[in-house]
């Protein structure tokens, strides 16, 4: 028999031994748990405290011109940044950071405080917040100091710049604050141009300090694109469009220059421009950063309309270009319609002098000629009413109403009367790209081309080498038949010989085109305001340049503001792609006739001393022509010695003139030298060297 006390002991004992088994269970379990059922679990929960992955960040690809002068290149910086969540006193720190930033101490504490408070709801960007961006030399040493006391980090970062400035900031557009495009190619070509970003990984201990890294995935940089942009031409066009603008008092306008052989854009200029280099826009350049009109914003075209009412009755053969048109004595009224009138009362013209004389009457029954069905597949093979497909976001089709409405409201097709309107550009609108697309089948043999910014693509694989990306353009389309084409060019040579488009000649060029002036409806009344316009081509045996114009909101004429214009810019594209000459260049006002002594009174010549060798020299070099002004041959080569390529490149950006550049860093040897006159077409030759 076990003695009581003994049993009492036993029986404590295994009360002890359950428990203890229970207990033995129950963190069993727990492990079992922990270690088995939520492993994964707590080993991501694990790692994403001691793992961390920084981005790192892609240089974003370049925009060049078709020489390969950049317009946007992307720069490698640093910035610094912060986990506001880390900062014990946002106030304490403020003060001591904000200085040696160049920040408003009180705003970045606020900010701050705005940050940590994200933390309780966890919201995105709660453990990020940029404090500067694009440090400066001095600024990244000057936080060395403070980063063994605050949590500061120094990350990648990138900068673009546009070296060229305003020039082409239509066509290359502008970035964010976070680096995304917001107009022109670079918010089209956003994703090709952002490239993508790398990643690293992060390794850090209970303090949160880095104790081994390593990149996971390497960033991918962006593609160069090169584009048919002459920055020359560009930075004429722009120049031109702004002294027509302020000389015609328009409000706005617009240039498009274009290779007629295969739709690459030259020049697209819109006024008002805008800095793409300013972060901070103000409100009028906010609005024309996003408002392309060259692409956007069509406009009732006018007479320039005329050209295609032609081309149409010469290739359906309805006319002839001697064919008789009565114009009626610059009035033509029949029932049931608005009366057309002309500027000019003509009574009979042939068809060219139609055209010529810009008739609004003769066009219109060249129209009744050949039916509304023919002037609106005419219009289809010309590109108006159809996105040419350019690379501008958000380009406009224009406006060419149904001919026949199918079920739809009646008001919106074509009316009875609409083909004789549309004949002289009424009722239908188009874009400048548009305009340039149209007189492009006239000027290359009845192609329909397609404009278009990009000509080269490359990727750069970061070792030195690229990768060509295919560029594909549709090819053009034969819409008419040459021989039509080659008469109405001979037509609109005319227009600037002998018509309304003299303004637009270019000294030792031919050029064929036609003036347009859009009279504004607005609010319930005519204006005494147009949109005045010339389209035209140069040479004319051979185009190599076609050149729209659009002036908006001015009291001039087509032929008087925007053909000056015209005549500026084509005449320096030719140049620049160095076209022949086709006719003799003479200009009366930049040489004097040679002195005609057979003209002398006798009295005059028996006093003239006898000949020194001398005043020999002198008569003679009276006697010769003086030798073209300085603005005929070119611009003084300035001195770019000492300078670095984004200011050489911006200096002859704005002067206009073609600079070759080699080597890297600074300025040191150029050819010519400074204060040379440059001949026209001429290149200017830099060589860079690192500053010793």
């Amino acid at each position: 028999m076990v003695p009581p006390s003994d049993e009492k002991a036993l029986r404590r004992a295994l009360w002890v031994g359950r428990i203890a088994l229970i207990w033995a269970l129950v963190i069993a379990g727990r492990l079992v748990w922990l270690q088995v059922v939520r492993h994964e679990d707590y080993l991501a929960a694990a790692r994403s405290q001691q793992r961390h992955r920084v981005p790192i960040p892609s240089l974003r690809g370049e925009i060049l011109d078709r020489e390969g002068y950049p317009l946007a290149i992307s720069i490698r910086t640093r910035s610094a940044v912060v986990n506001p969540q880390r900062v014990v006193d946002p106030i304490f720190f403020s003060r001591l950071i904000a200085p040696v930033l160049g920040l408003e101490p009180k705003d970045l504490a606020s900010r701050l405080f705005e940050y940590k408070n994200r933390g309780a709801r966890r919201a995105a960007g709660r453990s990020y917040f940029v404090l500067k961006r694009h440090l400066t030399s001095e600024e990244k040493d000057r936080l060395a100091q403070l980063r063994r006391t605050f949590p500061i980090e120094i990350v990648e970062d990138a900068r673009r710049e546009y070296p060229g400035g305003l020039i082409g900031a239509h066509v290359v557009g502008s970035i964010d604050a976070e680096g995304n495009g917001n107009a022109g190619l670079e918010q089209r070509l956003n994703a090709e141009l952002k490239g993508k970003a790398g990643q690293m990984i992060v390794l850090t201990g209970s303090r949160a300090d880095h104790y081994i890294s390593w990149v996971k995935e390497e960033a991918r940089q962006g593609a160069n694109l090169t584009l048919g942009i002459h920055r020359v031409i560009q930075y004429e066009a722009e120049a031109a469009l702004k002294d027509g603008i302020r000389e015609a008092h328009a409000a706005g306008g617009t240039v498009v220059a274009l290779d007629p052989r295969n739709g690459e854009v030259l020049a697209l200029a819109n006024y008002p421009s805008f800095d793409p280099r300013r972060e901070k826009p103000t409100p009028a350049e906010a609005q024309a950063r996003h408002s392309n009109v060259a692409a956007q914003i069509p406009c009732e075209p006018g007479s320039v309309m005329k050209m295609i009412t032609l081309t149409m009755g010469l290739d359906l053969g309805k006319v002839t270009p001697d064919t008789p048109v009565y114009c009626e004595n610059g009035s033509f009224a029949r029932p049931g319609r608005r009366a057309i009138h002309d500027v000019h009362g003509y009574g009979t013209l042939t068809a060219a002098q139609v055209l010529i004389k810009s008739s609004n009457i003769g066009m219109a029954k060249i129209s009744l000629m050949c039916g509304p069905r023919n002037l609106y597949d005419y219009l289809k093979r010309f590109g108006i009413g159809e996105k040419t497909g350019i690379e501008i976001p958000a380009e406009s089709r224009g406006v060419l109403r149904p001919l026949e409405c199918a079920g739809r409201n009646d008001n919106w097709c074509w009316g009875p009367n609409s083909h004789e309107y549309i004949a002289f550009g009424h009722e239908v609108s188009a874009t400048a790209i548009q305009l340039a697309r149209a007189v492009s089948v006239i000027a290359n043999g009845g192609l329909l081309v397609r404009p278009h910014m990009i000509i080269a693509k490359k990727q750069p694989l970061g070792d030195g080498r690229f990768v060509d990306i295919p560029v594909e353009v549709p090819q053009p389309v034969r819409t008419m038949r040459p021989e039509t084409t080659f008469t109405v060019r001979q037509i609109m040579e005319r227009v600037i010989l002998e018509g309304t488009g003299k303004r637009a000649a270019i000294p030792g060029y031919s050029a064929g085109g036609k003036t347009g002036s859009a009279e504004i409806f607005e609010n319930g009344a005519w204006l005494d305001l147009h949109n005045s316009s010339f389209i035209g081509f140069a040479p004319v045996t051979n185009p190599r340049v076609v050149v729209v114009v659009t002036l908006s909101r001015t009291s001039k004429q087509g032929g008087i503001a925007a053909a000056p214009v015209f005549g500026r810019v084509a005449g320096a594209a030719l140049r620049v792609l160095k076209v022949p000459k086709d006719r003799p260049e003479t200009d009366v006002e930049t040489a004097k006739p040679p002195l005609e002594t057979n003209e002398l009174p006798e009295n005059r010549i028996a006093k003239v001393e006898p000949v020194k060798p001398e005043p020999v020299q002198t008569m003679q070099a009276e006697t010769e022509p003086e030798p073209p002004s300085a603005e005929l041959l070119g611009p003084r080569v300035p001195d770019f010695r000492g300078k670095n390529m984004v200011a050489v490149l911006r200096e002859s950006a704005s002067l206009g003139l073609d600079v070759r550049v080699t080597g890297q860093g600074f300025a040191r040897q150029q050819q010519p030298a400074p204060g040379t006159i440059l001949p026209a077409g001429s290149t200017v030759r830099v060589e860079f060297s690192p500053r010793p």
